[in-house]
C-alpha cells in the first residue's frame, strides 16, 4: 500500500440528509471511508443510509472503498464516562460540542495507547490504514490519498473521531479536515 496522504478527513451523520451526506463525500474525492463507530445501525428513518449496508451499497456504487474497524470506538465503559458527565452538566447528546477530560483521558488509555486493547500493541497510524486497506480490499497498486473517518456526531469535538484524526496527525503529519454542515 502507498501512502499518499495530506490530509485526514472526518465527518458525522447526524444533521446531514443523505443527499447532502453523499455530496459531501464526494466533493471531497474521499477514496477510503473508515468506519469506526461500535454499532453500524441508526435508529429511524432520517438516517437509514447511514445503516451498514445501505452504507456500503451507496459507497461501493460511488466507486469508495468501505473498512469498519470498530477498534477504535469506545467502549461502553469510556461512553458511560461522557454519559454521565453529560448528565452533570446537563447537556443533551446532540447539543454536546465537546468531550469530558474523563473521556478523553479513558480514550487515549484504553484506545489509541493499547491499540485493539492489546498491552502488547501501541496505537500505530500506519497499522490502523493498513488494516483499513486490507479489511476494504482496497488494493495495493493504489495509492491511499483521501480518507475519511465517520462517526455519527455532529460536532466533531463532541467525537472519538477528533481523537483518532489528531493521533493519526502527529504520526503521519498530515492535515485534518472536519467536514461539517
Amino acid at each position: 500500500m502507498t501512502v499518499e496522504l495530506q490530509t485526514i478527513f472526518t465527518i458525522g451523520v447526524y444533521g446531514y440528509s443523505e443527499d447532502a451526506f453523499f455530496c459531501a463525500i464526494t466533493e471531497n474525492n474521499i477514496d477510503l471511508f473508515i468506519d469506526i463507530r461500535a454499532r453500524r445501525g441508526m435508529r429511524g428513518s432520517k438516517y437509514k443510509f447511514a445503516n451498514s449496508n445501505y452504507l456500503q451499497a451507496k459507497l461501493r456504487e460511488l466507486g469508495i472503498a468501505y473498512a469498519h474497524l470498530p477498534e477504535l470506538a469506545p467502549s461502553k465503559e469510556i461512553r458511560a464516562l461522557q454519559w454521565l458527565a453529560d448528565k452533570e452538566e446537563k447537556t443533551l447528546k446532540r447539543e454536546r460540542t465537546g468531550l469530558s477530560k474523563a473521556y478523553v483521558k479513558a480514550y487515549k488509555r484504553d484506545v489509541l495507547n493499547i491499540y485493539k486493547r492489546k498491552p502488547e500493541k501501541k496505537f500505530d497510524a500506519e497499522a490502523v490504514l493498513a488494516e483499513a486497506n486490507q479489511v476494504a480490499e482496497f488494493g495495493c497498486d493504489r495509492p491511499l490519498r483521501r480518507i475519511v473517518l465517520f462517526c455519527v456526531e455532529q460536532h466533531p469535538d463532541a467525537c472519538h473521531r477528533s481523537l483518532v484524526a489528531a493521533a493519526l496527525q502527529s504520526q503521519l503529519r498530515v492535515d485534518i479536515r472536519h467536514i461539517v454542515l
